[in-house]
């Protein structure tokens, strides 16, 4: 039987109520199960000999969707629509991705984590989207396993490769990246103009989407096709670490 390769997934701590909940929505878990990886959810800490640990076990590293980023990070000002931030949260997923590209981990970004992964080397955002009237709407109102916008991905990138020309995602944000940092490339855009999807143009793998794949892997073959990716480059690194 095949071993499954462990994928660390940050936690987050955005749950509503009172007390702090340690987790993510139940759609991540099983999706990377469903595309063939094990998932493990890493709760926040600042011990950077944990995030090392947690890392020695994992093949691969998903940043989850979440609360906004705070914008001192990037060098902004809040805008008067900045949503709920955790700065804890914030420098933690910060450094297990800066932790996981160091080590040569795969890095996958979903949502928030596409911003995340932005400011992680040099990017800056768009705190509110609505600002500028162009703009379509990047909210929607149905389930999130129904697409909502087309999107179009740039000439040989993976998200061509997987998904062609244009093809229909969902969309739950008000921010977005703005400018992404040096030695990524913008490989997908929504039709206003707004990033989509950003990959790295040097190993190791990173690559990230607005969008939220977990959600339309089981209606969506090519977000699945997605996830599968994530897990197999995540599977290759796993091996080639455990052969050292």
């Amino acid at each position: 039987m095949t071993q499954q390769v462990p994928i660390a997934i940050a936690c987050n701590q955005d749950c509503p109520g009172k007390t702090p909940i340690t987790g993510v929505l139940e759609t991540y878990p099983q999706a990377v199960a469903a595309a063939g990886g094990l998932p493990v959810i890493i709760p926040e800490t600042e011990d950077e000999r944990a995030l090392d640990s947690y890392l020695d076990m994992a093949g691969g590293l998903l940043i989850p969707g979440g609360i906004d980023v705070d914008p001192l990070l990037y060098g902004r000002s809040p805008d008067e629509h900045l949503g709920t931030l955790d700065p804890a949260l914030d420098h933690f997923q910060l450094a297990l991705v800066r932790r996981a590209h160091k080590r040569g981990m795969p890095v996958f970004g979903i949502c928030r984590g596409i911003q995340v992964i932005a400011v992680a080397f040099g990017g800056t955002l768009i705190q509110h989207l609505p600002n500028d009237p162009g703009v379509i709407g990047h909210h929607q109102k149905m389930h999130g396993r129904w697409p909502s916008h087309m999107v179009r991905a740039e000439k040989d990138s993976l998200i061509e490769q997987l998904f062609g020309a244009e093809f229909p995602v969902n969309s739950f944000h008000h921010q977005a990246v703005e400018n992404p940092p040096q030695g990524f490339r913008v490989t997908a855009k929504a039709p206003d103009g707004v990033i989509e999807a950003i990959e790295s143009e040097n190993l190791p793998w990173t690559m990230a989407v607005q969008w939220h794949p977990e959600r339309m892997v089981y209606d969506f073959p090519a977000q699945m096709a997605l996830l599968k990716k994530f897990i197999a480059v995540s599977a290759e690194y796993f091996a080639r670490k455990q052969q050292h």
